[in-house]
């Protein structure tokens, strides 16, 4: 069935806004309605016909509320009209009146707490009791200063014959058709998701349009004909605090650590589970520990529910750990680049969370790396520039800084993550060797070319006889596309499942379908993550004694990795990884020939490369944390970095 297109031309189309708190918290008194004609229809919570709940994993919000407000923004109502002008202008007329609280005047809003995650091995006590002992204590903080989004989506809902069909831009298909069907009590095999071309570079299009579907196919089934919301889709980073304290012998290497992580996530904790092994992935260091101590705390406030930006803690934790180390290594006399080489070594308590490709192999790109931006040279002479008793001249940019940071590449969930659907993936060998591939995720894009590589390698087919289904209702059940599961997961679940076709093929009949979950994947791997790929970044910035602004001058990277399908492509994708990443970090990059991005790619040819894009953003922040410390002089705690704490920092108050 082809792909079925929007009505756009019905003249009945009811165009929809939601109308949402614009307060944190309260108890709604009363809602002053203007009057409304047959022109519209208003959705409340008594006009939801099934459920009023959002489910995701073990957790659930309310899709509207009508009585108690949790956080900015909630959605309270939904108001459609046959234009867009007269729903915007009537909108305005709605009141909704609150409350009136008497509140202690040095009252601060309560948080929920939960039990915090534990992740220890080692004996503490023992550790901490040996001689000489010394310690390092920093804090980190990772937050997001941009919460609004300028992309206005749209959303349709309208009904054909006995078939609810549903317009959405979605990273989650079948969380969309799965809290429609909730909402609604509409059976769930009469419902087609058709996907919609979208740009979500923070995951924005995960749980957003499930809520948003829902409420306009509860329009769509009041007022019998089409309607379409329009919305700005905006997501929230989780705001991440972390302190460290790491406990160390003179010479160098590290005993003992204790960590301690506050994650405020908003008004609901999602996928706090899976986020506790992201960020021990990250907080558990490269280099040989006796002992290790992570609690992991998650939070909630009165804003709108945080979880996936971009990924799940990994590359927060990885910047902490890095820098962490980085400074670690300058407080025991070592260049960050020769401490990493010395120290970095295989350890029983980093493999049994991510089980990483040989250590030889990581010292010889951070080698590379440093020697290809003669790393030892510019660290000895910033380090010295640190020590002038003028450190800012307005004539000479001598206010500079050089960092490296290295980290192994993760990607999709744990191996042990039980609470998601299968992410299932299937490859069907039709006669005329045929094939179609049935996902859930885009089939559109540079993925997909990798995915029809791969089956044509494996199963000995042309690209044109390979196909993606295209009847939506028929879609399997792909899970959530974040994390880099296109890129990461999906072309190891392809191989498995061509594999699984070709041992059959020429014995049985065709058609041959076989369907390969993600839970098969991990097999007994005790591990809780795999990866076959190191990054190793170098960065150099300066001041700008003007703005007092940080420039970042270059930046040199090699990974090693395993096949690389599309080189341009890939460097492509690591150029906008590095820059957007520096670019929300609160860097700005030199203009004209002076900034340059060294890419050095190494590929063995034969294994399929799990994601790094994770580990790029969080070594990208850690070289750059580290770099701007040398150049003031002063901790910077903080991510995204600001004007503030840059005068902060060089008033000595970092």
């Amino acid at each position: 069935m082809a792909e079925k297109k929007p009505s756009y031309s019905k003249l009945n189309r009811l165009h929809g806004i939601v109308i949402s708190s614009q307060v944190d918290s309260g108890k709604i008194a009363e809602v002053r309605m203007p009057e409304l004609d047959s022109n519209f229809i208003l959705i409340s919570t008594r006009d939801i016909p099934g459920t009023n709940r959002v489910r995701v994993l073990d957790e659930s919000m309310p899709l509207l509320t009508s009585s108690q407000i949790s956080y900015k923004e909630q959605p309270i109502l939904a108001l459609f009209g046959f234009d867009s002008e007269s729903v915007q202008l009537k909108s305005k007329e709605i009141e909704i009146l609150l409350q009136q609280e008497e509140q202690t005047p040095l009252e601060e809003p309560e948080t929920e707490k939960n039990p915090p995650v534990l992740y220890k091995y080692g004996d503490m006590e023992k550790i901490l009791a040996t001689e000489g002992l010394l310690s390092l204590k920093r804090s980190y903080h990772f937050a997001d200063t941009q919460r609004e989004s300028n992309d206005i989506s749209r959303i349709s809902a309208e009904m054909e014959d006995d078939r609810l069909h549903i317009y959405t831009p979605t990273q989650w298909p079948s969380h969309v058709r799965d809290t429609v069907s909730e909402v609604t009590s509409f059976p769930k095999k009469k419902i087609t998701i058709h996907k919609l071309p979208f740009y979500a570079p923070h995951d924005e299009m995960l749980i957003n349009p499930s809520v948003l579907s829902s409420i306009a196919a509860v329009a769509c089934l009041k007022g019998n004909c089409p309607v379409e919301i329009q919305s700005r889709i905006s997501n929230l980073r989780p705001i991440i605090d972390i302190e460290r304290k790491s406990w160390y012998l003179p010479e160098g290497r590290v005993l003992a650590e204790q960590i301690e992580v506050k994650v405020i996530q908003g008004f609901v904790t999602l996928f706090s589970e899976e986020m506790a092994k992201q960020l021990i992935a990250g907080l558990t260091p490269l280099y040989q520990l006796d002992a290790l101590t992570i609690a992991i705390s998650f939070e909630t406030a009165s804003f709108r529910p945080a979880h996936f930006y971009g990924d799940l803690g990994y590359s927060d934790a990885l910047a902490c750990t890095e820098a962490h180390y980085s400074v670690l290594a300058k407080t025991t006399g070592y260049s960050p680049a020769l401490w990493r080489v010395k120290y970095a070594i295989e350890s029983t308590g980093h493999t049994q969370i991510i089980k990483s490709e040989k250590y030889t192999r990581l010292k010889e790109i951070l080698s590379d790396t440093c020697l290809r931006c003669d790393f030892q040279r510019k660290n000895a002479a910033y380090e010295m520039q640190t020590q002038m008793r003028v450190k800012m001249s307005t004539f000479f940019n001598y206010s500079r800084g050089i960092a490296v940071a290295c980290g192994p590449g993760i990607g999709g969930f744990s191996s042990d993550c039980g609470k998601l659907p299968q992410q299932a993936v299937q490859i069907q060998l039709n006669p005329n060797d045929k094939v179609e591939c049935n996902t859930s995720f885009y089939t559109i894009g540079s993925s997909a070319d990798i995915w029809k590589q791969i089956i044509c390698e494996e199963l000995s087919v042309e690209k044109e006889n390979i196909s993606f289904a295209t009847d939506e209702k028929d879609l399997i059940d792909s899970g959530p596309s974040v994390l880099s599961a296109n890129s990461g997961r999906m072309p190891l679940q392809i191989q498995r499942a061509c594999a699984q076709v070709r041992e059959k093929r020429f014995l049985q009949p065709l058609p041959i379908c076989e369907t390969v979950t993600n839970n098969k994947l991990a097999g007994k791997n005790p591990a809780l993550f795999l990866s076959n790929n190191w990054v190793t970044v170098a960065l150099e910035l300066e001041i700008d004694t003007v703005t007092l602004q940080p420039l970042v001058r270059n930046v040199w990277l090699t990974i090693a990795t395993g096949r690389i399908f599309d080189e341009q492509s890939l460097r492509s994708k690591i150029r906008h990884i590095v820059v957007t990443t520096l670019r929300e970090d609160g860097a700005l990059l030199s203009s004209g020939k002076s900034f340059s991005i060294d890419i050095k790619l190494i590929g063995d040819g034969e294994q399929i490369s799990s994601s790094f894009s994770s580990a790029l953003k969080g070594i990208v922040t850690a070289t750059f944390l580290s770099a701007l410390e040398q150049a003031l002089g002063s901790n910077i705690p903080k991510i995204p970095v600001t004007g503030d704490s840059i005068l902060t920092a060089m008033r000595g108050k970092g």
